[in-house]
């Protein structure tokens, strides 16, 4: 009776293991100082992020990533009729931890302009670094689309894990 009561245990410390390295959700802001083109008309630029991330090995996770980047267009600019820049990015991601909560990364893929009806979408990348826990992630990196107008942004941000 005691070895089916420790092999029971085992069994169950085993499966909570393996549910915390498995497929999980990520969501969170991110805020940054805008670089490039739009740097001269935005004052800032706000977001969201979400991802879902599968492991591939011990440290290595790989995803689909999405979200929302807001640019705000300086005051002088809001009074010739501008208005704010905005994409949406739809990305591939991967995440690599160096240590257990230190990790680099990048989400590559094509981004969405939803404003100012141009089309300024184009090629999306962000090449990141963070410190990471069980339940988040801080990071800091550098978020751009390249077409003829280049939406860059200087971010830091925070994802929550589900």
């Amino acid at each position: 009776m005691k070895r089916m009561l420790m092999m029971g245990a085992l069994l169950l410390m085993g499966a909570g293991a393996y549910a915390q390295s498995g497929p999980h959700f990520k969501a969170g802001v991110n805020v940054g100082i805008p670089t490039g083109d739009v740097a001269d008309l935005s004052s800032f630029t706000l977001g969201a992020d979400v991802a879902y991330m599968w492991p591939v090995a011990p440290s290595l996770h790989v995803g689909v990533a999405s979200g929302f980047q807001n640019f705000f267009v300086k005051s002088e600019f809001k009074d010739n009729d501008f208005v704010d820049l905005n994409y949406v990015p739809v990305a591939a991601s991967g995440q690599f931890s160096v240590t257990p909560n230190f990790f680099v990364g990048a989400d590559l893929g094509y981004a969405f302009t939803t404003s100012g009806g141009e089309d300024a979408g184009g090629f999306y990348y962000l090449p990141k670094v963070g410190y990471q826990r069980d339940r988040f992630e801080v990071f800091g990196g550098y978020r751009a689309v390249s077409s003829d107008v280049n939406f860059g942004a200087a971010n830091i941000g925070v994802n929550f894990k589900f």
